[in-house]
């Protein structure tokens, strides 16, 4: 066997003995400091499989440090790794991946030497996304399934999650280590920013409805807009555009005019009292009605602009068409 391929080999069996070593520690039931360690078990399966991409793709002699003896730190080769991806592949995906690693090191780093246990939730969504990234870059660059010989399902699985979603948002944050939290955020938006979607936590979409019926509801929460302490639910006009074919259609139309035809009229009348639906009326009408801004037409078939329509009026739509009304009148008079 070459001696290249040995030594590839040995890393990555150290790699992924470690990985099992972290989800296994993970998944017991009752375990003190139960993320700071798995988190150094998840940093070390992947430096020692970061060096075995070093050390197969890119050189053995990058692997070393200038002495020749000791290997580079997980922060070099983690740097290393994503330039060589970044320049071979031509794209950013593996920054995703370098975003959420340095946000764990820097938990290993700076936050392992005290409980927190406000970030167990972070911590536990950066682990699994670590695992599962993991996952597939051992599969890209090495052509190996780690969990084909031991039949492992790799992320946690439980009667429950370790944090109830609820609780963890209604929390008061004003004890907790914001600094890493805002490191974790802050490293979201310069992925964004640089157009790099993936990303660097394995999230919970939140979906909120009116129902009558609640048994299949996953989580069931009271909103309360009283309450000092309730969740805000805000609805957002932002959108973001997706080439995916497989995402949901979303028609967006703005909100139709307050009046109706009836209610035009009715309101015309109040404000001239002798206006009449005479031939001029329906002149102004006309008007008012080519006015995009005081009136929206809607068809029962909007995309062909076919079938029967609707008129809705602005509000100030009554003013303007007895404006029209008079001017119209005194033109023919």
């Amino acid at each position: 066997m070459p001696r290249g391929k040995s030594i590839t080999k040995l890393l990555l069996d150290s790699s992924q003995a470690a990985l099992f070593a972290g989800i296994e520690i993970h998944n017991k039931p009752h375990i003190a400091f139960r993320y700071p360690t798995t988190t150094i078990l998840i940093i070390n399966a992947w430096e020692l499989a970061l060096k075995a991409y070093v050390y197969k793709h890119i050189g053995k002699k990058q692997l070393f440090k200038k002495d020749g003896v000791h290997t580079k730190s997980f922060s070099n080769v983690l740097t290393l790794t994503q330039d060589n991806i970044n320049k071979d592949e031509k794209n950013k995906k593996f920054q995703a991946v370098y975003k959420n690693l340095d946000c764990l090191s820097d938990y290993r780093n700076s936050y392992v030497h005290f409980i927190e246990s406000k970030l167990d939730p972070i911590i536990f969504s950066l682990i699994s996304k670590a695992v599962l990234n993991y996952d597939s870059f051992v599969k890209k660059y090495f052509n190996r399934d780690v969990t084909k010989d031991d039949n492992l399902i790799i992320l946690p699985v439980g009667m429950k999650l370790p944090f109830d979603p609820i609780d963890y948002l209604k929390q008061d944050y004003s004890k907790a280590h914001n600094e890493f939290v805002n490191r974790v955020v802050q490293s979201i938006r310069e992925l964004n920013e640089n157009g790099v979607q993936e990303s660097i936590v394995v999230g919970f979409d939140v979906y909120a409805d009116r129902v009558h019926d609640a048994k299949n509801a996953d989580i069931i929460a009271a909103l309360d807009n009283n309450s000092p302490d309730a969740i805000p639910l805000r609805k957002s006009m932002s959108i973001q555009v997706t080439d995916d074919p497989n995402a949901p259609a979303f028609r967006i139309e703005p909100d139709l005019p307050p009046l109706r035809y009836k209610d035009l009229c009715k309101k015309a009348k109040e404000i001239m009292p002798s206006i009449r639906r005479n031939s001029v009326f329906y002149k102004a009408l006309k008007t008012i009605k080519d006015d995009q801004k005081l009136c929206q037409i809607r068809y029962l078939y909007p995309y062909k602009k076919a079938g029967p329509k609707t008129s809705f009026y602005a509000l100030e739509a009554p003013d303007a068409l007895v404006a029209e009304y008079e001017r119209l009148s005194d033109s023919a008079g």
